[in-house]
């Protein structure tokens, strides 16, 4: 084909692979949260003319529009390694797999490459059912899917311009090698504090659960303050993580620890209906008895565990009623 003829066809495609790659970014970025996966993007490129006709060239593709396969590349950027296998599992069910590699795989020991899983797909057939979708099933599309650490260790190489250790000046190798390693070992140590995290949160529910009680002699973090709010108030979870954040602050900055925050429950908490209406007639606006990060904070302010002078005028005449009737 004359350049020409490849650029006029590579114009025509790329409307249609606009598409098709925004519509998979949206589903893509459904399944993963139906799926509880947290990540840090989803997102999609066409390949330009320039680029797509430079690969022809330096490939000597003589069917091109064949050949190439990553003229619509998706990449999704998680957080933690165990999850791409996860995202696989995902693209496998949902779409139509045809190619996949893992680059790690290919890297010698000594190799700094970045390391990726890459997916070669097309949608299945019974989406064109849907309008978005129809005219899009013979369309391929790459999917690369990689941690943080290893899309910003790509990103990087790119900078460097360097394909492969053999292109490193001799100088720069040894360091190359050392900074890859510790990109790797990061990915690992990352996954590993999530996994001593989630550990740490099971065991403080298990605990609670068998004592049946809370054990406020331990150490006040977030975690433990989260495990405190779903033991004193099950039927409000799941409670919203930055009001968590901004009461736990609060409490950390008047050095309030647990044993304070369980006398305050046990002299008001017989009273939040009660509290709450006060305050909605006096014209705040948050029912307090669905919101435990706010009942605390009321809590404490009628224990007198913080000063309340800086806050609003009807939370402040609600809290000096209830100095009075809670002793």
């Amino acid at each position: 084909m004359k350049q020409s003829e490849i650029k006029e066809k590579h114009s025509a495609l790329s409307s249609k692979y606009d598409r098709l790659g925004k519509n998979l970014v949206e589903a893509i970025s459904s399944f993963l949260i139906d799926e509880g996966i947290p990540f840090v993007s989803v997102n999609y490129r066409i390949k330009t003319f320039d680029s797509f006709f430079e690969k022809i060239d330096r490939k000597n593709y003589k069917i091109p529009f064949e050949e190439i396969e990553d003229f619509c590349g998706l990449r999704i950027i998680c957080y933690y390694a165990s999850d791409i296998t996860k995202i696989e599992s995902i693209i496998k069910r949902e779409l139509n797999e045809l190619n996949s590699e893992d680059k790690a795989d290919s890297l010698g020991l000594k190799e700094f490459a970045y390391r990726s899983v890459h997916k070669i797909a097309k949608i299945k057939d019974d989406w064109t059912a849907t309008p978005n979708y129809r005219g899009l099933n013979d369309l391929k599309i790459e999917i690369q899917i990689r941690t943080i650490l290893m899309h910003a260790w790509a990103e990087i190489e790119h900078k460097l311009n360097y394909k492969s250790d053999a292109q490193v000046p001799s100088t720069f190798q040894r360091k190359l090698f050392r900074l890859s390693a510790k990109f790797e070992e990061a990915d690992e140590q990352f996954e590993e504090l999530r996994n001593g995290i989630n550990d740490y949160r099971k065991t403080i529910i298990e605990k609670t659960n068998i004592e049946n009680r809370f054990d406020v002699h331990q150490d006040f973090n977030l975690d433990s303050f989260t495990a405190f709010l779903n033991y004193h108030f099950p039927e409000s979870q799941p409670i919203d993580e930055s009001r968590i954040d901004s009461a736990f602050e609060i409490l950390e900055k008047h050095n309030i620890g647990f044993e304070d925050l369980e006398m305050a429950i046990k002299k008001t908490k017989p009273f939040v209906k009660e509290i709450s209406k006060d305050l909605i007639d006096s014209g705040y606006g948050n029912d307090l008895s669905r919101m435990p990060t706010e009942f605390i904070g009321f809590a404490t302010h009628v224990t007198k565990l913080r000063n309340y002078d800086s806050t609003l005028p009807e939370w402040k005449r609600i809290v000096n009623k209830w100095v009075i009737l809670i002793k």
